[in-house]
């Protein structure tokens, strides 16, 4: 119960909150390796290569979008490098996300790509999970010489987390994350040049914190997800903040998650046109996971 207060609460806050922050491709996902069901070795069984895993979602914001936003795609992977039993765990991550928007003749025309690398250690502590890592991120725009602007960004934090799973009942889960990131590499390029100044200026990236939360119920055939993120970012001169809610119907297999769903965003600056914008964005669409170690 106090679980799901929680879960409610943090719903609320995501709601109301004015949203404003850079695009990083995880913020509403969850990922924790040792939370496989594919692999789950004895408590003190080393072994390198442990394992792989992936992600991907497809969708259109149909429903609600923006000049840019028509469809989406996100494809991920993950590699286990090593494994020590349920205690340590050192994965590498990559991961895309492929953004068009309907300006042509056939509704799908390639407006941005988002992309990252990563490097993930991860901590298992009672039932507390910990993790440390470094993601180098980096945006660039694809058919920008038909519209004349272009608007590429390069940036990488430290980042540290820590993930809470809470069993509420037998059928019943909930899973939070607090995650913290600092900003090593702030670097962005705008042409026109005269759209330099209009702000936010990625350059000006400090620090991040992001909250996830999940709620899963599941019977003998479907599974239903309630989760979303809220986050705020401190630049060198303002502190700005975004989220998202989704809900979601799906099944839990021995090989994956398949879950349909529709979710709705905001974003303060969706780091697509060379003069930021917001982007409100209700979305529909599939998303396939590895079993158990992505949320």
């Amino acid at each position: 119960m106090k679980a799901t207060f929680l879960f409610i609460v943090f719903c609320v806050i995501v709601s109301v909150q004015h949203a404003e922050a850079q695009r990083l491709i995880e913020r509403g996902w969850i990922l924790n390796p040792m939370e496989s069901v594919a692999y789950q070795p004895e408590d003190h069984e080393r072994s390198w290569f442990a394992q792989v895993g992936g992600w991907g979602t497809f969708g259109s914001y149909a429903l609600g979008g923006d000049r840019d936003h028509h469809w989406y795609q996100q494809l991920a992977a993950f590699a286990e490098i090593y494994r020590h039993g349920n205690e340590w765990s050192v994965a590498i991550t990559s991961q895309i996300e492929f953004i068009a928007n309907d300006d042509n003749d056939v509704n799908f025309s390639p407006r941005a790509i988002f992309w990252e690398e990563g490097v993930l250690v991860t901590r298992r502590q009672n039932n507390v999970y910990i993790q440390l890592g470094y993601y180098h991120r980096c945006k660039h725009d694809i058919d920008n010489l038909r519209i004349g602007e272009e608007r590429t960004s390069v940036f990488g934090s430290a980042m540290a987390a820590i993930i809470l799973p809470v069993n509420i009942r037998e059928r019943s889960r909930a899973t939070f994350a607090v995650r913290y990131d600092h900003y090593t590499i702030t670097w962005e390029k705008r042409t026109p040049a005269e759209f330099w100044d209009a702000g936010p200026n990625w350059e000006d990236l400090v620090s991040s914190v992001t909250l996830n939360a999940d709620w899963a119920t599941q019977n003998r055939t479907v599974n239903l997800h309630l989760n979303g993120y809220a986050m705020g970012t401190i630049l060198s001169n303002e502190t700005l903040f975004n989220g998202m809610l989704r809900a979601e119907i799906g099944r839990k297999t021995a090989a994956g998650d398949l879950r349909f769903g529709i979710h709705t965003e905001f974003l303060g600056d969706s780091g697509i046109p060379v003069r930021p914008a917001t982007a409100t964005l209700i979305g529909i669409g599939v998303r396939i996971m590895a079993p158990g170690s992505v949320i």
